[in-house]
């Protein structure tokens, strides 16, 4: 039975953290993995620390530890301090704007073994509010799409992977680093293991409903992206041209309204470029309107 770690970056997720709490304690399938701690990184200024202290006060199936900083430090320190101290033979990161599906855990810890290090996780959107929120739905699904195809820069995905522990440690992410996912991805290519996606391993997401939020998080990748290039030199899985067009083809006969609202939030995206602040920063823009997830669930 493999042991797992759960490690939780955290900036200011108080309305989301709960539920990814209340969701992990409830599906640890102890007959496939046992969990044996969660460790939160935290820079909130939120309510966070409180609702970690109710946690820690009548949670009792595994161990959690909070690590708070007073100073925002980013996603990429967070996850350095997640991998340097977890004790599990697997550690399993999930953001804390997301929810795992039934099973998710025991799906990605799965396929972790001797031939695969690192197994991405399917990130799903909740339905999207207005036009940057269909837009936002349309790439999810389409990205999902072409995962399915091909292992690609697009793989892994930061919402929700699992990895081998004796190999995180081998791994340290510069704090500069905003793609931390690809990053992660090429580290282990680079040491000489495989990386897998498990579509079965579903993650839920809240997807952008401001255009400002769409944006920042579409510069931010595109930044993202080209900073992993410049570290690690070229990607060594590039999505295939034909891939990436047939998928986009499938995509809008699927759904035309998503790929017109898509088409009209790249318009106006110039206007943000000029707006935001520090989306080529490991310290960005926050995306409020992906927050409180609850809103958006089925049930």
């Amino acid at each position: 039975m493999q042991t797992v770690s759960i490690g939780i970056p955290s900036y200011n997720e108080a309305n989301n953290l709960r539920l990814l709490l209340d969701r992990i304690f409830s599906d640890n399938d102890e007959a496939t993995f046992k969990t044996i701690e969660i460790i939160i990184s935290d820079d909130s200024t939120d309510e966070t620390p409180n609702i970690v202290q109710h946690y820690l006060e009548i949670k009792n199936k595994c161990k959690i530890r909070f690590f708070h900083h007073d100073h925002r430090r980013g996603a990429a320190s967070a996850w350095n301090e997640i991998m340097s101290n977890a004790n599990g033979n697997v550690i399993v990161m999930y953001d804390a704007d997301v929810i795992p599906e039934k099973n998710c855990t025991s799906q990605l810890v799965s396929i972790i073994g001797d031939k695969y290090a690192l197994c991405a996780s399917n990130p799903k959107p909740l339905p999207g509010d207005g036009i940057p929120g269909r837009a936002s739905v349309f790439i999810g699904r389409w990205l999902e799409s072409v995962r399915i195809k091909q292992l690609s820069q697009y793989t892994v995905m930061g919402r929700g992977l699992a990895l081998q522990n004796h190999i995180a440690k081998k791994v340290k992410i510069p704090p500069q680093v905003i793609a931390i996912d690809l990053f992660l991805q090429e580290a282990v290519l680079k040491l000489g293991y495989q990386v897998t996606y498990n579509p079965k391993a579903t993650v839920l997401f809240k997807p952008a409903s401001t255009f400002e939020d769409f944006s920042s998080q579409i510069l931010r990748a595109n930044r993202g992206h080209g900073q992993v290039m410049g570290l690690h030199g070229k990607v060594k899985y590039n999505l295939k041209r034909k891939t990436a067009l047939m998928e986009a083809i499938r995509n809008i006969i699927k759904d035309p309204v998503g790929a017109a609202s898509l088409a009209l939030s790249l318009l106006i995206l110039p206007y943000y470029v000029l707006k935001i602040k520090n989306f080529d920063s490991a310290i960005w823009h926050t995306a409020h309107s992906t927050k409180n997830i609850r809103r958006n669930l089925p049930y």
